[in-house]
Order: structure tokens, then sequence, then C-alpha cells
């Protein structure tokens, strides 16, 4: 019998379980389906799903409490696993009906991800997660990072399985490319079926590479939502890699979970802070958005497939054509993709939503980000009731020296308060 892939009994990853607060609700979604993930004060995560059995209000705008989470629209009260405790308009003889509880799903987290599985609870296990065994190590550092995309999971996976396109993209920016380097490259694809694809590659043209500390680099695409670039160095005690995993929000939104880890990176690396890293992945994803959002219309509008609007070349698409054709092969009970020669439509299209600002694509996901925001603000706000203070006191001093000494620490609040302005748009 010919492989399938089912893409409701699979895990998605949700966020970094670093980023969920303590007696939180974070509302998320797979394939326009709607679920809240709680975390307690005992920080044990559940998830359930974002609809109250009574009139379909969302819990995610509720109150989580001691162990159960409210309604807001009525009160009804929920346990942590979904189960209806309380309904405070039910006449007090009569028990709560067992359609008053609510979905609840497996969640799990496994290597600082949080895991989230679709489909029939009792064919979940933990193995069937696409691990990164390097991460494990002892020595391994990671970098985190998420954000939020406006266009479809396959545009995305698209994206960062292109290789061809960094050093254009992102010339000059760091981590990212230099055009100077950009050259034809020669590809591998060692497997594809269900569960994937495996492939090799290497740039052509550039040189002597006998003193490369690289033998080979390698890149796999786990179905459904991990692209893992891997590099296999000389020293066989080295080792670093890219773990892109992304979830399918729904229609023309999908997230993106970044990490990069290795066993050698720098002092100074590792000491760099969480945001500052950030910052540059929204400035490299922010060019990317640009790009995308315009071929995902273009695409979407002409009401072609792929292979008749594409003029692919061998030396620079191979991998984007082996996840295209994937698709086509495999994606069949996908509510909606785009293969290379094929594709499903949303039964009911929604009109497209750009966001671009880095607030709402990453900092508000963030925890580190949205506390280093808050702090910003808090000073910011400090230093101009400051400034208020100081110039009413510089008005009443008769000192020329207290005076023109008043006049300096006014400058260097303004100075502050720009100062913060300037730094709290990175996160904006």
């Amino acid at each position: 019998m010919a492989e399938r892939f089912d893409h409701r009994n699979c895990w998605y990853p949700i966020a970094f379980s670093r980023d969920i607060a303590t007696q939180s609700i974070t509302p998320f979604s797979v394939y326009d389906d709607d679920f809240i993930l709680l975390r307690d004060t005992d920080d044990n995560l559940t998830c359930l799903r974002d609809k109250c059995p009574h009139r379909a209000a969302r819990l995610s705008t509720g109150k989580l409490g001691e162990g159960v989470i409210e309604c807001q629209y009525h009160g009804w009260q929920f346990d942590l696993q979904g189960q209806c405790v309380k309904i405070p308009q039910l006449e007090a003889d009569k028990e709560i009906p067992q359609r008053a509880c609510v979905e609840s799903f497996n969640v799990v987290v496994v290597q600082g991800l949080v895991w989230f599985w679709y489909g029939d609870r009792e064919l979940s296990t933990i193995r069937d997660i696409p691990t990164v065994p390097d991460i494990e190590k002892g020595d391994t550092y990671t970098v985190d990072y998420i954000v939020d995309l406006p266009y479809d999971q396959s545009y995305l996976i698209e994206n960062v399985i292109d290789v061809a396109h960094i050093h254009i993209a992102h010339h000059g920016i760091r981590g990212g490319g230099n055009r100077e380097l950009a050259r034809p490259i020669d590809f591998t694809i060692e497997e594809s079926s269900a569960h994937g694809i495996k492939a090799q590659f290497k740039s052509i043209g550039l040189g002597d590479t006998t003193n490369s500390p690289l033998k080979a680099a390698r890149v796999q695409f786990v179905a459904p939502n991990l692209i893992h670039y891997t590099s296999e160095y000389k020293n066989a005690g080295l080792h670093s890699g890219l773990a892109l995993y992304s979830l399918p929000l729904g229609q023309q939104r999908c997230r993106l979970l970044y990490r990069k880890y290795s066993n050698f990176f720098s002092k100074k690396e590792r000491r760099k802070p969480r945001w500052l890293e950030h910052h540059t992945q929204n400035t490299i994803l922010q060019q990317d958005m640009a790009i995308i959002i315009g071929q995902h219309q273009t695409v979407e509008k002409s009401g072609l497939e792929l292979n008749a609007l594409w003029h692919p070349v061998k030396t620079s698409d191979q991998l984007v054509l082996a996840y295209r054709r994937w698709l086509d092969e495999y994606g069949g009970n996908l509510p909606f993709y785009r293969g290379y020669r094929s594709s499903r439509q949303p039964r009911h299209p929604k009109e497209a939503t750009y966001p671009d600002d880095a607030y709402q694509i990453h900092t508000r996901h963030c925890s580190d980000c949205k506390k280093i925001y808050a702090r910003a603000l808090t000073l910011q706000k400090s230093f101009a009731w400051a400034l208020v203070v100081m110039t009413l006191f510089a008005l009443y001093l008769q000192s020329i020296p207290l005076k023109n000494a008043s006049l300096l620490i006014i400058v260097l609040f303004i100075g502050a308060i720009l100062g913060l302005a300037r730094f709290r748009r990175l996160f904006e």
C-alpha cells in the first residue's frame, strides 16, 4: 500500500516553553482551528479547544483561577482537563451535563518546545516528535526565536529551504549573506517519502576547499513542520545546525520557531542578550516578508499552478521543487495546500492582512523582548516626569551655576528619552 501523510495525527510546535508565563492563557490555532494553552501556578501545561460549549464564546478571553478557567460571558467554569465544574445558572439539584465539557488535547514539553497533538489522543507517542539529538549534548548552546508571519506555511517552508536566496536577499546583514558568494548549487536528493525529504548541497565554483572545516552540508524536511540544516565537520567533535520549526496557524498565517545551536559558539556569542539576536532575525524575516507577500499575491491571484508560473533552475531551485512536489504527492488531505502541479484552495478564503511591525509578529510572543520593551517604556515615562520636575525646578533657581547644572541635567534627560524612544522602535 502506498505511503500516506495524515496532517492531523502529528505533533505541532506551539511556542518555546520559556515564553509561556505561569498562570497564563495563550491562544493559538492550527489550520484555523482555535485552541488555548494553559499554564497553572505549578507550571503544568494543558490544552483545550478555545470554545465554551454554552454559546461558543472564546475561553481565551476568560479568567484563569486556581485550577479553573472561567468563561467571561456567563461564568461557566472548567477545570484544566476541560471538565465543567460550575454553571452559575444551573439549579442546585441538577447535574452538570456531559456536553458541557470542553475538548482537551495532549500537550508536552520536549527540548524546550511546547508540542501539541492535533489528532487522536490514543495515537500520540512522544517518540514521534522530531527532536534534534545534538541539543541533548551538554556542551550545546542554543538561540531560540519566535515570529508570526502573514502567509501560508508552505511559503515559509519554501523560503527557508531555499539556500540560493540568502546571499542576494540578505546581502550585508549580520547573519545574512554576501552577494559576491552567490553561486550555482549542487543538490543531491537522498530521500523523499511521506516522512519528508533528505538532501545534501554545496556551492559550485568556490575554488579550493581543502582547508574548509566542513565535510558536508545537509538539509532535511521532517513532515509536516521541521526544516533541519546540519553541518558535518572534519573534526567529529564539532556540531552545529539550524532547526526551523513551523506552525500552520491558518490561511495566510504561520509561525516560525527558529533554533540555532552549536557546541563551539564563542564566549561573546554566548553572552549576547537574546533580544539582540531577535532584532537581527526580525530584520532578516522582514526582508523576506516583503518579497514573499508579493509572491503569494501573484501566485494566488493568477489561478495557475506553479508549474505554469515558474521557470525553475536546477542549480538553484531543486530543493524548493522537491518540497512542492512532496505536497503534490502527500498533501492531499491537507485543508489547503499548493504543490507544484496541484493545489487545494480554502473553502472560505480570507482577506489577507499584513502586520509587519515587530511587536505584533514577535515581541508579544517573546518573554525576553516583551520584558525589555516594558522596562524601556517605564524608564522613558520616568525620565519624562523627571524632566518636567527638573524644568520647573530650574525656573525657580536664582544661582547661575545651579541653573546651568540643571540645564545640563535637562539636556541629559531629553537625550535619554530620545534614546529610549529609538531603542523601543526595535520592538515595535
